[in-house]
């Protein structure tokens, strides 16, 4: 019986990370319950917690989200 090994171990040799002179990064993620009207709204209703679904709760997020970016 062999010793079992760590993730590190088996990623050690087919994993490379190499990043040069990079001053921010951006990730883009695709969710799929987000590509309907009621993934959506149960986003807004479930995950943040308001009463109803509107599409007037987007636009403090994006202004939070540019404004950091902008920091």
């Amino acid at each position: 019986m062999t010793p079992s090994r760590s993730a590190a171990d088996v990623l050690a040799g087919h994993v490379v990370f190499e990043i040069e002179a990079i001053d921010r990064m951006y990730l883009n993620l695709y969710q799929p319950r987000l590509q309907h009207s009621a993934g959506v709204a149960a986003f807004f209703v479930v995950h943040r917690g308001n009463r109803f679904a509107s599409s007037a709760l987007m636009a403090p997020m994006t202004a939070a989200f540019t404004a950091n970016i902008d920091h």
